[in-house]
């Protein structure tokens, strides 16, 4: 089974919030988790805002992002889904970088673990299985 974990997801597992040990476990019955390499910057982003607005120290910060990096067994690079995550958001009304995701996760049949209710119900009318 291959998981693309979105950065929504990966937060709840790095913050042990509600669903953390549900995402736990479908990642520890992976073959293997991917994901756009606009993952990266969004956990960064992440780390950053927790810095600023929870009061993250420094160090705190880091090792968010950097956990939240390590979950990932093989980032996708962005130039080759660009194009048909661009046509997903033009004919769904859905911004692109969401559309990386199910972009990623419909060529390598994977499941998209993702806490955005939105992209949850994009993935079902497109078929694509998100958890």
């Amino acid at each position: 089974m291959i998981i693309v974990l979105d950065t929504s997801a990966a937060v709840e597992i790095l913050l042990k919030k509600e669903d953390s040990e549900k995402y736990r476990s479908k990642i520890a019955e992976a073959d293997a988790v991917i994901a756009p390499e606009l993952y990266i910057s969004e956990i960064t982003n992440v780390a950053w805002k927790y810095n600023k607005l929870a009061g993250f120290s420094h160090e705190e910060s880091y090792e968010l992002a950097q956990d939240g990096i390590n979950i990932i067994d093989q980032f996708i690079n962005s130039n080759d889904l660009w194009k048909e995550a661009l046509r997903e958001a033009m004919n769904n009304n859905h911004p692109v970088y969401d559309c990386l995701y199910i972009i990623c996760a419909r060529r390598n049949d994977g499941i998209l673990l993702t806490k955005d209710k939105k992209l949850k119900q994009l993935c079902k009318k497109l078929q694509i299985e998100t958890i």
